[in-house]
């Protein structure tokens, strides 16, 4: 009797063990064929073990319970391998759509890009230029530089340019006039410092992209330069240091190209008409009359102002043997006034482009030279 329920008992519990480890078998197989042959090998090592020591299991034979439980695990194997594949299938599909819709994201992008370039052609070819050429024929002509100024700030609203800045010419080196937005390049600058403003110095006009095709960039570089004036004798330079890629075209650098041309035909106007006025004002020293002197100092003043560009005021006095020297060592765009006085000349000079350290210099070049009081 003992016995027999022992014997029940092991039958029992094997039952249950054969059905636990046939569930695990089946779960497997869900997941595809390999799992399915690992799980069924792991499964026939306990099967025979088991029936080393039980010949049956509640009348099941080895052969029967193996048999079953391959059918079955072929059929549910292959079941699962199959909707494996269409899991694989369904996430290589959402990677292609997701590539697709970069694409397609991509291309709207550039279209609208595209787009925005022919509306600004459009509008440009049409009544855009005239627009802009009536509002810069506008401009009160009096000073070559406050025209300049107020010609940038016009530009730039008119071609939605958050940078623009105005380099004059003078030699080799340009000298800053008027900008709006950040500047990185210095107020005074060697033409041959910058790639993009050497190359535009001989062609008209040069972009960042055709000097990168070019050469290699080691140094900051404005996203493009248009020249003012003729290209071996240019007056100017438009400089645009930064532009968003999606305003950025040759055609939007050849339109201001186009009204940089404009420009310098009322800027010749002008210099011939301060050339007439250095007849009037200019004296042969090279000093000017003291009326010119207070306008160009409320030009200076108004561009210090509007776009923070600097300017010193300098005082000194000397001995009057030593003027043609001093006034000499002055630019040509520094504006002097002289006013003799017992025997002494106290000389008042407008230092254009220029701060207080640049001030300090000039004087440290003048008291080490010759012999000035500071007034």
């Amino acid at each position: 009797m003992v016995i027999t329920l022992h014997l029940t008992s092991v039958i029992s519990s094997s039952v249950t063990i054969v059905f636990l480890v046939a569930f695990i078998f089946i779960w497997s197989a869900r997941y595809g064929l390999l799992p399915f042959l690992v799980s069924i090998s792991i499964f026939q090592l306990l099967l025979l073990t088991l029936f080393k020591q039980v010949q049956n299991i509640g009348g099941l034979s080895l052969n029967t319970v193996s048999i079953f439980t391959i059918v079955v695990g072929l059929i549910i194997g292959v079941v699962g391998e199959m909707l494996n594949k269409k899991i694989r299938d369904l996430q290589n599909d959402k990677k292609r759509l997701e590539l697709e819709n970069q694409k397609l994201l991509s291309a709207i992008g550039d279209m609208r890009v595209v787009i925005s370039q022919l509306q600004m052609r459009i509008y440009f070819e049409g009544e855009g230029l005239i627009v802009l050429l009536e509002r810069l024929r506008e401009l009160e002509i009096l000073d070559v530089d406050e025209m300049l100024t107020r010609a940038v700030e016009i530009i730039a609203e008119f071609f939605e340019l958050e940078n623009l800045h105005l380099y004059r010419c003078e030699g080799n080196f340009m000298r800053y006039v008027a900008g709006i937005g950040q500047k990185r390049l210095p107020n005074s600058l060697d033409t041959t410092k910058s790639r993009v403003i050497y190359d535009a110095l001989q062609n008209g006009y040069s972009t960042l992209p055709k000097v990168i095709m070019k050469a290699d960039i080691t140094s900051f570089e404005p996203w493009f330069a248009v020249v003012i004036g003729e290209k071996s004798n240019a007056f100017g330079v438009f400089v645009v240091e930064d532009v968003s890629p999606e305003k950025f075209s040759e055609t939007l650098v050849k339109y201001i190209s186009a009204v940089a041309g404009w420009l310098y035909a009322n800027v010749r106007t002008i210099l011939q008409e301060e050339k007439a006025l250095e007849e009037v004002y200019k004296k042969p020293d090279g000093t000017w009359d003291e009326n010119y002197y207070i306008k160009k100092k409320k030009v200076f003043e108004k561009r210090k102002e509007r776009f923070g560009i600097p300017y010193e005021e300098l005082c000194i006095t000397y001995k009057s043997e030593y003027h043609n020297s001093i006034v000499n060592t002055f630019r040509k765009s520094d504006v002097l006034v002289a006013y003799p006085t017992n025997g002494k000349i106290v000389l008042r000079a407008l230092l254009a482009v220029c701060d207080a350290q640049g001030k300090a210099k000039i004087l440290e070049r003048l008291i080490n030279k010759y012999e000035i009081e500071v007034c």
